[in-house]
C-alpha cells in the first residue's frame, strides 16, 4: 500500500474530533500522527444546518489535502434524544458526502468495538482509552477541551490494528 494515511474522525454537531496519521509499519505500530484537529461548533451561534455546511467543507478540504487511503468514523448508536440523533446522522451524512465527492469510502467502527480493539475492553472509559494510546504510540497528548480528538485517533488506531491483524 503505497499511501498509508488513515483520517480518524469523530462525528458531532458542536465537536467533530479529526486525527491524521500515517502508517510506516503495520508491524511495529509505528506510526506518525500529522494533525489533530477540533471542529468545534459549540459557542458557535449559528444554526445545525450551518455546522453541517461547516463539517463537510472543512473535511472536504482535508481529504483533498492528504489524499487518505481510509476514511474511518466512529458508528452512531441509539440514544434517547430523537432529535440529537436526527443530526448526528445528519452530521454523518455530510462526513460521508465530503467522502464521496473526493472518490474515498468511508468505514465505520460501533463505539464497543473501537474500546474493544484498542483496550481489550468493550466498556473502557475514556480516559483508559487515552492512556493506552498514549502507551500504545509513545506520545503523550494534553487537551483542555474534550475528548474529541482522542475519540478520532481511537477510531484510526481501531483501523491500523484491525488491518495489522490481516497482513
Amino acid at each position: 500500500m503505497n499511501n498509508k494515511i488513515i483520517i480518524g474522525i469523530d462525528p458531532g454537531l458542536n465537536i467533530t474530533g479529526i486525527s491524521i496519521i500515517k502508517i510506516i509499519s503495520y508491524k511495529k505500530n509505528k506510526i506518525i500522527i500529522l494533525k489533530f484537529k477540533e471542529i468545534y461548533l459549540k459557542k458557535k451561534k449559528i444554526n445545525y444546518l450551518k455546522k453541517i455546511k461547516i463539517i463537510y467543507l472543512y473535511l472536504y478540504k482535508i481529504i483533498r489535502k492528504y489524499n487518505p487511503k481510509y476514511l474511518v468514523m466512529e458508528n452512531i448508536f441509539l440514544g434517547k434524544n430523537v432529535i440529537s440523533m436526527k443530526r448526528l446522522i445528519q452530521c454523518q451524512s455530510a462526513i460521508i458526502l465530503a467522502a464521496l465527492n473526493n472518490k474515498k469510502k468511508i468505514i465505520k467502527y460501533y463505539p464497543k468495538t473501537i474500546k474493544f480493539i484498542i483496550t481489550g475492553y468493550g466498556n473502557s472509559n475514556k480516559h483508559k482509552i487515552k492512556k493506552t494510546l498514549e502507551n500504545l504510540l509513545n506520545f503523550k497528548y494534553n487537551f483542555s477541551k474534550t475528548f474529541d480528538v482522542i475519540d478520532s485517533l481511537a477510531v484510526a488506531m481501531c483501523h491500523v490494528l484491525i488491518k495489522k491483524k490481516e497482513n
